[in-house]
């Protein structure tokens, strides 16, 4: 992996193409510029190998049932072990509704319409998810880690450790810190991520999108 140096103009446009939360400045350029990606490229790989090794181990075990005839009716099927696995923790309807009556009074409320810095709306948005629901917020934003980049942490050194111009802030009211140099897309792809995560309703996520789409 090599490192280069962008412009502002250029950072803010990869910024603005992106898809998902994690897609990294490679993922993003390849996508635009119509390049395979390397892991694409590896699977292809990968699974041609397997399907060759297939292969031979079909011929080998034909061969040997050729030579070694079984009496196939005293052959009996074992059903695999299947493993049980436990299903997410869901929230209650009342930790979720509990999310969505303080968040709808924060988007209600004088103070966040008169604001007009989408960073602190952004912030004001963040605060009220965690007083509603610390637990469910945490593991939200445990889900919403990129694979190069790091948007919330308990200190802000954890931040700065993952870039130089994250410019991170400490969310108020909470434990939490978050980056805030992003653009308003990416900072609508980190909340809706959040909210998703949290259960809260389609409706008040496109709510909250009403104040990023500028």
């Amino acid at each position: 992996m090599k490192i280069i140096e962008v412009d502002e103009e250029l950072y803010q446009y990869i910024a603005a193409n992106t898809r998902s939360i994690g897609e990294s400045a490679s993922d993003i350029l390849r996508r635009l510029l119509n390049l395979s990606s390397p892991k694409n490229m590896l699977k292809e790989e990968s699974r041609a190998v397997d399907n060759s090794a297939l292969l031979k181990q079909e011929s080998m075990k034909a061969a040997e049932q050729a030579a070694n005839p079984v009496n196939t009716d005293s052959v009996k099927a074992v059903a695999p072990a299947q493993t049980e696995v436990a299903p997410p923790k869901k929230q209650s309807e009342e930790a979720i509704q509990r999310v969505v009556t303080r968040l709808s009074n924060v988007l209600q409320s004088e103070a966040f319409r008169q604001e007009s810095k989408g960073v602190m709306r952004f912030l004001m948005i963040l605060t009220a998810l965690y007083r509603a629901n610390p637990e469910s917020f945490a593991q939200a934003t445990e889900s919403l880690q990129g694979r190069t980049r790091v948007y919330f942490a308990r200190d802000e050194a954890t931040l700065l450790q993952s870039g130089n111009h994250t410019k991170p802030k400490q969310i108020p009211e909470t434990p939490y810190w978050v980056i805030t140099n992003t653009n308003s897309q990416r900072k609508m792809l980190m909340l809706e991520g959040a909210m998703t995560s949290m259960h809260l309703p389609t409706e008040l996520v496109d709510e909250v999108r009403s104040y990023f789409s500028a």
